[in-house]
């Protein structure tokens, strides 16, 4: 193993003057993470599928998939979702109270970055009569732009950035559709850090403020979580959507890699990276997801697709086939969230599913490689910046300053087996329509250590958060997460749905099959009468 003097100079070379405590802290970084990838390199390749682009064309739309609406979104049948029309009349012309109770909130669990009050008390409906989802109040991450309002990343090098010049494309289309963004929501910095951001501080579940609301997505989870907001936008690279759904009892979307545009949204990784919505209910995911998807003209990755449905839930599954792998992505798992996904299970089998076997042999690898292609990633993003590192949360350091020392040919090789995953992945979808696993092992990590208890033991929280998320962000694959009941220490639980690339619509039709069969996405934790009651609580 290099020496961390070694690391020290090569870091140096390539353009990084680190301070001792940072060279220390990216050797032990890098000793740990070498296992895998010294296990990675010595499985062969052939040379004729050795092309890292094969990762991409996994998630290319199947044919038949365009034309959509190329700069307006994906979702043109979003008007006639009735789910719109309802939203609408629940949440329209509450935004002052809106924003009042997200500064109540704000104060008890340190959610949010800024309350956009002037901004959002400047909406008003233009002529011709209200929009799909005029007057809707919304939530934004912190990493994601809203014209004329500064976007900190909760990074201190970030404290006095200048405003947005212009919204983000996934804010600019919802404000297109009438909806009115009240907050920009705190996160770990630059979506990538601790859950202590030393500019901001760390973001309090809405279950239990003894307890992280979750990353990197938190403060747009808590505020969804205790009724402020319908729904939010958070960013995913390892799971930073789906965790802090799981944690705060939401419903929220990794969708299919390259579906959403990311224009406007500050960059972490470029392989992995998605934008996607939280709400309480998959019905409402659905339809902000329809509208916040497909090509603008900007963001490369995107390409035309076809409008997507409403989402609906069917009348059974007759004929589903839901696959529960057993293993990697289970032996680590709390029993009350095996035990929400027993009960996931039982709901979808009485319906009329069929649950099929259908391992993934190399699932153990996707959080370390997947890691690996973040941190390599991420530190080329940051490279400009290193003269600032010292003002950097030392996590975010930690974390991305691995990547600063991965040889070119470890980073391929992630890359390529990136496109090993998805064949596994696709032999199990031969036989099943949805995979389901537990979307993080345990309920929401304790402050201040964050680290998460399986079965009365605990664990480091890096080693367990993301070991079903990150493979969906390796590959491409869509997530849903969705609670699925409280354990006994009174926080939610969630199980992942997976489903193959393009075919959300699957996910969020089973996960509202359950919901119209359950109640656990109606729940609201305690704050939400501390801070002005269940609000409005005639919706969903």
């Amino acid at each position: 193993m290099t020496s961390a003097d070694e690391l020290g100079a090569l870091a140096a070379r390539l353009g990084y003057a680190l301070e001792p405590d940072q060279v220390t802290a990216m050797h032990e970084a890098v000793a740990g993470a070498e296992p895998v990838a010294a296990a990675l390199r010595e499985i062969p390749v052939h040379a004729v599928s050795a092309d890292p682009v094969a990762g991409d064309a996994w998630v290319v739309p199947p044919s038949g998939s365009a034309p959509g609406r190329s700069g307006a979104g994906g979702n043109a049948s979003a008007g006639g979702d009735p789910l719109a029309a309802e939203l609408r009349a629940a949440w329209s012309g509450r935004v002052p109270e809106s924003l009042d109770r997200i500064e109540r909130l704000h104060a008890e669990l340190n959610c949010t970055i800024r309350v956009l009050r002037e901004r959002a008390l400047a909406h008003s409906e233009p002529p011709g009569g209200p929009r799909l989802l005029e007057g809707v109040p919304f939530a934004v991450k912190d990493v994601i732009d809203v014209a004329g309002v500064p976007t900190t990343a909760a990074s201190r090098t970030r404290a006095d950035a200048p405003p947005a010049a212009e919204s983000a494309t996934v804010v600019a289309r919802l404000e297109a559709a009438g909806a009115v963004p009240v907050s920009k929501d705190a996160t770990t910095e630059f979506a990538v850090g601790g859950p202590h951001p030393p500019l901001t501080g760390a973001c309090r579940n809405p279950w239990d403020p003894e307890r992280w609301a979750g990353g990197s997505s938190t403060g747009t989870a808590a505020a969804v979580a205790a009724g402020v907001v319908p729904f939010g936008l958070g960013t995913d690279v390892g799971g930073s959507v789906r965790l802090p759904a799981a944690w705060c009892g939401l419903t929220g979307l990794k969708p299919t890699a390259g579906t959403i545009p990311r224009t406007g949204s500050v960059p972490l990784s470029w392989t992995t990276e998605t934008i996607g919505p939280l709400a309480r209910d998959a019905r409402t995911v659905g339809l902000v997801f329809g509208l916040l998807r497909g090509p603008d003209g900007r963001d490369p990755r995107v390409p035309e697709l076809l409008p997507l449905p409403p989402t609906t839930a069917p009348a059974d599954l007759r004929g589903m086939r839901i696959a529960r792998p057993e293993g990697y992505l289970t032996e680590l798992c709390d029993g009350a969230v095996r035990s929400g996904v027993d009960h996931l299970v039982d709901v979808l089998v009485d319906a009329g599913a069929e649950i099929v076997s259908g391992d993934i042999p190399s699932a153990h690898r996707a959080l370390p490689i997947g890691y690996q292609i973040v941190f390599t990633e991420a530190v080329s993003v940051h490279r400009a910046d290193t003269a600032r590192w010292a003002d950097y949360d030392p996590v975010t350091v930690r974390r991305i300053s691995q990547g600063i020392t991965t040889p070119a040919a470890d980073y391929l090789r992630a890359l390529q087996f990136r496109a090993e995953l998805q064949s596994e992945l696709d032999a199990v979808f031969a036989g099943a329509d949805l995979i389901v696993v537990p979307t993080t092992p345990a309920t929401a990590p304790r402050l201040p250590d964050c680290t998460v208890t399986v079965d009365g033991e605990r664990y480091p929280l890096y080693a367990a958060q993301s070991r079903a998320t990150m493979l969906g962000n390796l590959t491409g694959a869509p997530g849903l997460a969705l609670p699925t009941g409280l354990a006994p220490d009174g926080c939610p639980v969630s199980a992942l749905l997976i489903a193959r690339p393009h075919d959300e619509i699957t996910a969020l039709r089973v996960a509202a099959l359950f919901q119209d069969r359950t109640a656990h996405h109606r729940r609201r934790p305690p704050i939400t009468e501390r801070i002005g009651g269940p609000f409005p609580p005639e919706y969903v």
